[in-house]
């Protein structure tokens, strides 16, 4: 029994180090090593609540307005320690002026991304990215209003995988944006969002 149980688990050594050198023999940007669980195409939805506010110039920031945000992420792996990809993340206001009318403000944030995971066989990245922000604002009887700027993100999560191509990840993303192409001062706007994604990863 115990020569057919040492035989099976040198077998089964035997098949892992072929399929790991089987592995191996691929190239391009997706590393496929099975020593790890990032690999090819990825992508990402999810919700959240931001956090924004703005100032004018050299002004203090206002307090806080927290509100709903949406967040839509795709991109490739380069190998474990990286993925590269790209985002839209959008914030938004309802309410009624004083008129009565409905007003919407939105920012919304178009970013290169990429994560850095620190280990990698741990889901804990770290997030750098640029990009453009829009800010705007809409409603009934109200002339649309908006602006484009430079905006960059900095933020951290945490993939926790539940099954092959299923993660759950809980992050916190800290967006700054800027206006200048305006006739009186500077525009900053700032959005800390607390949000939480489906990350689908379909190659195998």
């Amino acid at each position: 029994m115990i020569r057919s149980i040492r035989l099976a688990l040198l077998s089964l050594a035997a098949l892992a180090l072929v399929n790991e050198s089987a592995h191996a023999q691929r190239r391009g940007i997706v590393d496929v090593s099975p020593s790890h669980f990032r690999r090819g195409f990825w992508l990402e939805g999810g919700l959240g609540w931001g956090y924004e506010s703005y100032k004018f110039g050299s002004d203090d920031f206002t307090e806080s307005l927290d509100k709903p945000t949406v967040a839509l992420r795709l991109g490739g792996t380069v190998n474990p320690n990286l993925r590269l990809g790209a985002e839209v993340a959008a914030w938004w206001y309802e309410y009624n002026d004083v008129d009565g009318f409905d007003v919407t403000e939105s920012l919304t944030e178009v970013m290169a991304v990429a994560r850095f995971y620190p280990a990698r066989n741990a889901g804990l990245f770290l997030k750098g990215g640029v990009g453009l922000g829009v800010t705007a604002v809409d409603g009934e009887f109200v002339d649309g209003t908006s602006e484009t700027g430079f905006a960059t993100v900095l933020g951290a999560g945490y993939e926790i995988r539940v099954s092959r191509s299923l993660f759950i990840t809980p992050s916190v993303d800290w967006y700054m944006n800027r206006f200048s192409q305006r006739d009186d001062d500077t525009l900053y706007e700032r959005l800390v969002n607390i949000g939480l994604s489906v990350t689908w990863q379909p190659g195998r």
